[in-house]
C-alpha cells in the first residue's frame, strides 16, 4: 500500500527511551526484510534476463518485447534497493502523534527518508513527502491541518513533534520540540563536514523552506534566498516532492534544470538519484535555447560562445529594452508579410474585410506568423468556399477551380523559406543604426544571441509545435538577464517555473538580475504567494558570514537580510605573501593543514578561468587535485580549483581566497557581489592568501555606521539604478483594474522609456532617514513628527491663518473664473525618481511628488521649480514605521500602490488618478491641465479635478459635525483669522482632501467656472490624499495627520 495512502490507525508507541528503542528494533527488522526481499527478487530478475539473452535471438519479437519488460523491472527493483538501503541505514528521522476530528483516539507515524511497510501494506514509517507529514515540518502543538492533492484539508490536533538521531542502528538521542530541528540540533548537522551535512537535510528541512518544496507546481514560483540559505537544495527536494505527489501530471523527463555551469548541473544530478529522482533533464540555458532552435541548428556550422561580460557594449543584449526591440521587430516583419487588406472578388463580392484579418492577427499573439498564415489561408479558403457553394450558378465550376487557386496562397506559402539566422542579422542592423550596435560574430553565438534566435524561430517560423518540459527549474537565475526570460516565456509558454536565486549575488552586475521585479511582472502577474523569501543562512559561520558583510557594506545597491543560525568557528585569516610563489606556498600548508583537520571538501577560488588554470598547475605540483575542469567536474571529495562564476550554487567545507587583490576586485557595486559569492562559498573555514596589493573591499573594513540597505517585505526600499526597459509601444507592464492580488517583496519600479531610474539617497528634509524603521519594528499608524530638542506643538502654539477669508465665506465673481493656460505647461512625465518614502514625476512644466505615509493616506506635492520646497512647514510629517508600498511604469501609465489606493500618473498629461483597494476610481485630476501655479506678489495655485456630477462634496467647518455643503457652489473653506487648521474636504465616494495650506484656501465646484482646489501664500500645491470607507474613518486619519506637526 502507498503510505502516502494512511487507512489503519496507529496507536501511539511508547515515550520513554526503553520504549523507543524497542520500537526501533522492530522497525530495524522490517527493514532488514524488505531489503532481503527486494535484493531475492532482483537476482531472479537478474537471472531470468541472462536466460532470455541466452535462449532467444536478437530477431525474436516476442523475446524482445519479454526481454525490455525484465529490463524495465530490474531498473526499478534497482531503485527500489536504494531506497530500501536508505530505509535500512537510517529508518526515521522523525515522529508525529495526532489525533483527528473523527477518531476516538490519537495515532503515531514515524517519518523517514522512504517509506517503510510491513507485509508491503501496512505503514511504520512514511515518506517525508507524504502530505501528513508536512505538518512535521510546518505546525506547531494544537490545531493544524495538511492539504491532500484533489481531496482539500484534513484538519487533526497535533499532540507531538519527536526528533530522533539515529546511527549504526543506535538510538543515540531524541527529543520533542515546536520546531523542526532547534538551533542546537542544527548547529551540530552544520559542524559537519559537507558530505555529512546533504545526509541529514530532509531531517532538517525548516518550515521556510518546505513550503517552497511543497508549493503547487501547477503556478509559477519565484524564490529570493540568501547565501547558505539551501536554495539549489530546496528545488531538488521539490523536484522529489512533484514527483512524488503529482506523478499523474508530472513525469521525470517534463522536468528542466537550467543551471549556470555545468560544475553545478553535474552536481545536481549527483544527488537527485538519493532523493529518488532519476531521468530529470539538465542543461545550461545556452543549451536549452539550441535545443529550442531545432533543426536550424547545425553544430558542424554553429558554436556557442560564451558572453562577453567585460564588453560594456554587450550588456545591453542581456536586458529587456533588448527583448521588447526583438519583439517590435518582429510585430513589424510580421505586418509588413503579412497582407492585411480586404479581399474582393472580380464580381465586386467582399469575402474577407480587413478589419477581420487584423482582429486575427491581433487576437492571436501567441501564434507565430507562420502558423497566423496558415490559418488564414485556411480561413478565407473556407470562405471562398462558402461564397461559391451558395451562389453556384454565378460560379462554373471553371471559375470556381480558378479562383481556389488563384487565392490558395493568398497570406503566403504553406512553409516560411527564410532564415532565422538572416532575420536575426537584420535585426543587429537595425538596432546599429538606431545606435545601438553590439558585437557579433558570424557563426558564434553566445547565450543572448541564442535566445534571440529561439524567439525568432517560434515566434516566426514555427508551426507544429513539440511538447518540450512541463515544469522548469531555473538556479542561480540573478545570473540571467530578462533577455533570456522574456525569451523563455514566450518560447515555454505551456510550462510553470520555480526560479531560484539572489540578487545580491548577481555576479553580471551590468545585465543579470539586480531586482526581481520585472521577472515577477513576467512570471507571477499578481499571483498571490508566488514570491517567497529564504532569509536565514545556514552555511557560514558567524565568522565567515561577518567577514562576508563586511564586503556587502561597500555595495551602494540594497540587499536582502540575513538571518545567520548561530555558529562559531575560527577567525577568517588573511595573509600577505612576498609573491606568487609565496603565495602558492602558504595555499599548499593551509589546505594540508585543513586536511589534517578532517576537512574533506576544499575550493581555491581565483578570480577568473585563467587564474584558476595558471594556479591548478602550480599546486597539482604539490598536491593531488580534483577534477575542476569546467565542463565535466562534479562536485566531490578533495582539492578543487575553480574561477569565482563557476562555484556558484557550491559550498565547501573550506575555502582559500586567492589574489584578492585590488586589480581583480576593484571597490564597484559588481565586483562586490563577485567577491561576497566567494567569500560565501565556505563552510567552517576561510583563508584570504594576497600578494600585498589586497583590495579595497577586504583591507578597508566599511564604518558600521553604514547601514545596509534592506529589502524586505513589507518595508520600504530603494531600487537599483540598473532597471529593465519600458515596454514595447502598445504594451505596458500588468496593472490590473482592481488591487494586486500579490503585493511584491518591499517595492518594485520599472524603469521609463529614456533613462534608468536613479536611487537618491537623502529625502530632502521631508522624511530624514530615521523615518525607515528596522525590519521587525511594530507598524504603528502615525505619530507626531518630533523636532530634535523640542516637545511635540499643541494647538495653542499653532500662528493664526492670515488669510482674510473666515470659513464657508463666499468667494467674489472676479476670482472664480481662473487664468486659462493650458497650452502653456507641459506636464508630460519625462523622468522618474524614487527613494525609500517617495516618487518624484519629473516634467518640463514641473516636479510632482508622491509620499505614502500610511496605507490610506498619501501626500502629493507640485511645485513648478525644480524640486517640492521641503523646508519645514506646520504640515510636514512622517510615518512612525514602515509604509508598504509599490510603483511601476509601463510606456503610457505610473502607478504608485499602497494596501488601500492606486494612484496612476498619465505620462502623455502628467494628469493623475486615484483608486481604492478594488480598483474603483475615485478621483482625477483633469487631462488637459491638471494643475496650475501663478507666480507673483501672492503665490496662486489650482487644482483641477473632475468632480463627478452626482458626487456629494463637503467640507469640515471648526467642529466634526460642522460640514459645508459644496454641492455647485464655492466656498473658502480654510479658517482665516483664528489658528491654523488643515482644511479637508470630504467626498461621499470614500476619501477626503486634507489641504495642507498655510493661508487661503478655496474649493470651487461650479462647473461653468471650473472644478477645482484654490490656494494662496505656499509655492507648491500641497494635499493629503485620505482613503477612507466613511466620514468617521476619514476623520481619524486626518486627526492623525493634523497631529504630525
Amino acid at each position: 500500500m502507498d503510505s502516502r495512502s494512511i487507512h489503519k490507525f496507529r496507536p501511539i508507541p511508547g515515550l520513554s527511551r526503553e520504549a523507543e528503542e524497542r520500537q526501533l528494533s522492530e522497525i530495524i527488522r522490517t527493514a532488514q526484510e524488505n531489503l532481503e526481499k527486494a535484493e531475492k527478487y532482483g537476482t531472479r530478475l537478474s537471472d531470468e534476463l541472462h536466460e532470455l539473452m541466452d535462449a532467444y535471438g536478437t530477431k525474436d519479437k516476442e523475446a524482445l518485447a519479454l526481454f525490455h519488460n525484465a529490463q524495465s523491472q530490474l531498473r526499478e527493483n534497482q531503485r527500489d534497493l536504494l531506497r530500501c538501503r536508505k530505509a535500512r541505514m537510517k529508518p526515521y528521522f522523525g515522529r508525529i502523534d495526532f489525533k483527528g476530528p473523527k477518531i476516538p483516539y490519537a495515532e503515531s507515524y514515524y517519518i523517514g527518508r522512504v517509506g517503510i511497510s510491513r507485509s508491503g501494506s501496512e505503514p511504520v514509517v512514511i515518506d517525508w513527502r507524504a502530505p501528513i507529514a508536512s505538518v512535521y515540518y510546518e505546525n506547531t502543538i494544537g490545531h493544524c491541518s495538511y492539504t491532500i492533492q484533489n481531496e482539500g484539508d484534513c484538519e487533526i490536533d497535533l499532540k507531538r513533534k519527536r526528533t530522533y538521531e539515529i546511527a549504526d542502528d543506535r538510538l543515540i538521542d531524541f527529543f520533542d520540540s515546536d520546531v523542526v530541528a532547534n538551533d542546537e540540533l542544527l548547529t551540530k548537522y552544520l559542524a559537519r563536514n559537507k558530505s555529512a551535512v546533504l545526509g541529514e537535510i530532509i531531517a532538517t528541512i525548516q518550515k521556510e523552506q518546505n513550503a517552497v518544496i511543497r508549493r503547487s507546481p501547477k503556478m509559477n514560483l519565484i524564490v529570493q534566498g540568501v547565501a547558505g540559505s539551501g536554495k539549489t537544495t530546496v528545488a531538488m527536494h521539490r523536484i522529489s516532492y512533484i514527483l512524488y505527489n503529482y506523478e499523474e501530471d508530472f513525469r521525470p523527463e517534463d522536468f528542466y534544470i537550467i543551471g549556470s555551469n555545468r560544475i553545478l548541473l553535474n552536481y545536481i544530478t549527483s544527488v537527485l538519484p538519493d532523493l529518488d529522482v532519476y531521468g530529470v533533464s539538465q542543461m545550461t540555458m545556452e543549451q536549452l535555447f539550441v535545443r529550442l532552435l531545432y533543426e536550424d541548428w547545425d553544430p558542424k556550422v554553429h558554436h556557442i560562445r560564451p558572453f562577453d561580460k567585460k564588453n560594456r557594449r554587450a550588456w545591453i543584449k542581456g536586458s529587456y529594452e533588448w527583448f521588447h526591440d526583438l519583439e517590435r521587430f518582429c510585430q513589424e516583419l510580421e505586418r509588413s508579410s503579412i497582407p492585411q487588406e480586404s479581399i474582393f472578388l472580380e464580381n465586386g463580392a467582399l469575402i474577407m474585410k480587413k478589419s477581420s484579418i487584423r482582429n486575427y492577427i491581433e487576437s492571436n499573439p501567441l501564434v507565430s506568423m507562420q502558423g497566423k498564415i496558415n490559418m488564414l489561408n485556411a480561413i478565407l479558403h473556407t470562405k471562398l468556399e462558402n461564397e461559391m457553394s451558395a451562389k453556384a450558378a454565378r460560379y462554373p465550376l471553371k471559375v470556381k477551380k480558378e479562383v481556389l487557386k488563384k487565392y490558395r496562397r493568398h497570406f503566403g506559402t504553406g512553409v516560411w523559406k527564410g532564415s532565422v539566422f538572416e532575420v536575426y542579422r537584420s535585426f543587429l542592423y537595425e538596432q546599429e543604426e538606431k545606435g545601438k550596435s553590439v558585437p557579433r560574430s558570424e557563426d558564434e553565438f553566445d547565450l543572448y544571441d541564442l535566445a534571440a534566435l529561439a524567439y525568432i524561430y517560434k515566434r516566426i517560423k514555427e508551426t507544429d509545435g513539440i511538447r518540450e518540459a512541463s515544469h522548469v527549474i531555473i538556479d542561480e537565475a540573478q545570473d540571467f538577464g530578462m533577455m533570456a526570460y522574456g525569451a523563455l516565456s514566450y518560447c515555454l509558454r505551456n510550462c510553470t517555473y520555480t526560479i531560484m536565486g539572489d540578487v545580491s549575488q548577481n555576479i553580471h552586475y551590468g545585465y543579470g538580475l539586480n531586482d526581481w521585479e520585472d521577472l515577477k511582472s513576467l512570471m507571477l502577474r499578481g499571483l498571490s504567494g508566488g514570491f517567497g523569501v529564504l532569509r536565514k543562512s545556514y552555511r557560514n559561520t558567524v565568522e565567515i558570514s561577518d567577514f562576508a558583510t563586511g564586503i556587502l557594506r561597500h555595495g551602494s545597491f540594497p540587499v536582502y537580510p540575513v538571518d545567520p543560525i548561530e555558529r562559531h568557528g575560527n577567525p577568517v585569516s588573511i595573509t600577505a605573501c612576498s609573491g606568487e610563489t609565496d603565495m602558492i606556498r602558504n595555499t599548499v600548508e593551509t589546505i594540508r593543514r585543513w586536511q589534517s583537520d578532517g576537512r574533506e571538501t576544499i575550493a581555491v577560488i581565483c578570480r577568473d578561468e585563467t587564474g584558476s588554470a595558471h594556479v591548478k598547475e602550480a599546486l597539482g605540483r604539490e598536491l593531488r587535485l580534483a577534477d575542476s575542469d569546467l565542463e565535466t567536474a562534479v562536485f566531490t571529495e578533495g582539492v578543487m580549483v575553480l574561477p569565482v562564476e563557476y562555484t556558484k550554487g557550491l559550498e565547501f567545507d573550506a575555502v582559500v581566497l586567492y589574489d584578492p587583490s585590488a586589480e581583480n576586485y576593484p571597490a564597484e557595486d559588481g565586483y562586490v557581489k563577485l567577491l561576497y559569492v566567494a567569500a560565501t562559498r565556505a563552510l567552517h573555514e576561510l583563508a584570504v592568501i594576497h600578494a600585498g596589493d589586497l583590495t579595497d573591499l577586504i583591507a578597508k573594513p566599511v564604518s558600521g555606521e553604514k547601514e545596509l540597505q534592506l529589502l524586505e517585505e513589507g518595508s520600504p526600499y530603494p531600487t537599483e539604478a540598473h532597471r529593465s526597459s519600458p515596454l514595447p509601444e502598445g504594451q505596458s507592464h500588468p496593472m490590473p483594474e482592481g488591487p494586486s492580488q500579490h503585493q511584491p517583496e518591499g517595492r518594485s519600479l520599472y524603469r521609463p522609456a529614456g533613462g534608468h531610474l536613479p536611487l537618491s539617497t537623502e529625502d530632502n528634509g521631508v522624511l530624514p532617514p530615521d523615518a525607515v524603521t528596522a525590519p521587525g519594528t511594530p507598524k504603528k499608524e502615525l505619530i507626531p513628527h518630533e523636532i530634535p530638542g523640542s516637545a511635540r506643538r499643541s494647538r495653542k502654539n499653532l500662528p493664526v491663518n492670515p488669510s482674510p477669508y473666515p470659513f464657508g465665506s463666499i468667494p467674489a465673481g472676479s476670482i472664480l473664473l481662473p487664468k486659462n493656460e493650458s497650452g502653456s505647461a507641459d506636464f508630460s512625465i519625462r523622468d522618474i525618481k524614487r527613494t525609500q518614502t517617495r516618487l518624484d514625476l519629473i516634467s518640463r512644466g514641473g516636479f510632482l511628488r508622491l509620499t505614502p505615509v500610511h496605507d490610506a493616506v498619501i501626500r502629493v506635492r507640485f511645485v513648478s521649480g525644480k524640486t517640492p520646497d521641503t523646508s519645514y512647514g506646520w504640515w510636514n510629517c512622517r510615518p512612525a514605521g514602515s509604509v508598504s508600498w509599490t510603483a511601476r511604469a509601463g510606456k503610457s501609465l505610473v502607478e504608485l500602490s499602497t494596501a488601500r489606493i492606486r494612484i496612476q500618473a498619465d505620462r502623455r498629461s502628467g494628469a493623475i488618478r486615484f483608486f481604492d483597494e478594488n480598483g474603483r476610481r475615485l478621483l482625477s485630476e483633469q487631462t488637459s491641465l491638471p494643475r496650475q501655479i501663478e507666480a507673483g506678489k501672492t503665490i496662486r495655485t489650482w487644482e483641477y479635478f473632475d468632480w463627478q456630477k452626482s458626487e456629494k462634496l463637503s467640507a469640515k467647518g471648526i467642529l466634526a459635525e460642522d460640514l459645508e455643503s459644496m454641492d455647485h457652489k464655492a466656498r473658502y473653506i480654510s479658517f482665516g483669522g483664528i489658528r491654523l487648521r488643515m482644511p479637508l474636504l470630504i467626498s461621499q465616494y470614500g476619501y477626503g482632501i486634507a489641504i495642507a495650506a498655510e493661508e487661503t484656501v478655496m474649493c470651487c465646484n461650479i462647473p461653468m467656472y471650473g472644478t477645482y482646489l484654490y490656494t494662496e501664500g505656499p509655492g507648491q500645491i500641497d494635499y493629503y490624499f485620505i482613503r477612507g470607507e466613511n466620514y468617521r474613518e476619514i476623520l481619524r486619519l486626518y486627526q492623525l495627520i493634523q497631529e504630525m506637526r
